[in-house]
């Protein structure tokens, strides 16, 4: 039973490291690890609560004024003020806003709120767009470390394959020396490769906040399957989510709200004070009551508020124009990005069904040629050539196609799950 119990752990104890050595990173899974950890992200959530504090900033009183008065007090007496002094007051004073400027205010930050709210949207899209893209890349170079491996392999065959037609009269020497200089051109290029996965692993990293040398797993194959999209159908979606739009709406009406505010400011805030005063010299205390107004639209005070009231009117236009200007950059991108799409998928599918078959076929055949003495060696190297770059190609149509759809995901504002689910509510 011992033995069983040590068999099984030891198992365990190879699983797990080979588990770590050939671990296999899920795009959704260092997607959410990226959403949960990147610094920018975490940077703008923060940013996100700090606007929040700046409702309760801006709608709160000024604080009341609390005071003492000596009055009346002797010269002889200086510095105490208490000696001989014939009268002592007591007040509380406070500064009342006008009805509503407040209000006002409150209202074009809580669009504020709203705004950065979208502008954090539109980093997390963003951020998102980044993993992708860098996932997507390393994809394509593991495949090229694989598909270098293979032909390291294969090109030792090849070497094996002249050395023995030469020794038997069937080849010369040039045959072996074309497929020795091919190998050592794929032993380079495998070299070239594991740099470019390390820079592109440590890109991830990066994004993810993970220490910068950490080791980073396989991507799995990529199966693409996208369903049908139209580009006017896109273009809607676009303007109903993307968040740099929504970013910008809350824009105009924070302009608007404080536009609202700046003209309030023509109205008088009002200032209250309560006192009691403390007489010395009769038995009878007393008290009074101030009430004060402020007049900004005094001559050499009203063009401070009318100008603040035109700048907020000018605000508002320039966020319009933003906004419209958005909406066309909007259409741009939707419009470039589908193209792109549809263009790499067709490119893709070509490669998978038509190209890849036929370089393999044209390759085996004049492999079977070699072997029998009926073409020449060079004619071998060309053909497996053009298979290595029949495969290069398809993984790199993979990748662009891939990179596409992302591009077409952060255009459109959602991910193509949740496009499909607004195309079936509509």
């Amino acid at each position: 039973m011992r033995r069983i119990i040590f068999i099984l752990l030891f198992l365990n104890f190879i699983l797990s490291i080979y588990s770590q050595k050939h671990k296999i990173e899920i795009l959704e899974n260092i997607i959410e690890e990226a959403l949960q950890n990147n610094p920018q992200l975490l940077a703008a959530r923060k940013g996100v609560s700090a606007v929040r504090t700046e409702i309760a900033q801006a709608t709160a009183w000024e604080s009341p004024q609390i005071g003492v008065e000596f009055r009346q007090t002797p010269v002889q007496s200086f510095p105490n003020p208490l000696k001989n002094g014939m009268e002592t007051d007591y007040y509380f004073q406070q500064m009342i806003p006008f009805p509503g400027k407040l209000s006002a205010m409150g209202n074009a930050l809580q669009n504020k709120v709203s705004m950065t709210e979208m502008e954090y949207e539109t980093l997390k899209r963003k951020i998102i767009r980044q993993v992708k893209s860098a996932y997507y890349e390393l994809y394509y170079i593991q495949r090229k470390i694989q598909i270098n491996a293979e032909n390291q392999e294969f090109m030792k065959k090849f070497v094996d394959l002249a050395t023995q037609h030469y020794e038997v009269g069937m080849g010369n020497q040039q045959d072996i020396l074309r497929a020795q200089t091919e190998l050592s051109l794929l032993i380079n290029e495998g070299m070239t490769l594991q740099k470019e996965e390390r820079t592109t692993k440590a890109m991830l990293n990066a994004l993810l906040n993970r220490p910068i040398e950490s080791e980073f797993g396989f991507i799995p194959d990529i199966e693409v399957s996208i369903p049908p999209l139209t580009l006017d159908e896109l273009l809607q979606l676009a303007e109903a989510h993307r968040p740099e739009l929504k970013a910008m709406k809350f824009a105009i009406e924070m302009n608007k709200a404080e536009t609202r505010a700046a003209k309030r400011e023509y109205f008088p805030d009002i200032m209250t004070r309560v006192m009691y005063m403390d007489m010395a010299m009769t038995k009878n205390d007393f008290w009074s009551v101030m009430v004060g107004f402020n007049f900004p639209l005094f001559p050499w005070s009203s063009g401070k508020y009318t100008s603040r009231v035109e700048e907020k009117e000018l605000r508002v236009n320039q966020s319009e124009y933003e906004l419209q200007s958005m909406k066309n950059m909007i259409v741009f991108e939707v419009q470039e990005a589908f193209v792109k799409l549809e263009t790499y998928k067709n490119l893709m599918l070509l490669y998978k069904t038509t190209v890849i078959p036929q370089a393999e076929q044209t390759l085996n055949s004049t492999i079977a040629a070699y072997q029998t003495g009926k073409t020449e060696f060079l004619m071998v190297i060309d053909a497996y050539r053009m298979t290595l770059m029949a495969k290069l190609d398809y993984h790199m149509a993979v990748m662009n196609t891939m990179n596409s759809l992302a591009s077409l995901e952060q255009a459109v504002g959602l991910e193509l799950e949740n496009i499909l689910d607004a195309k079936s509510n509509e």
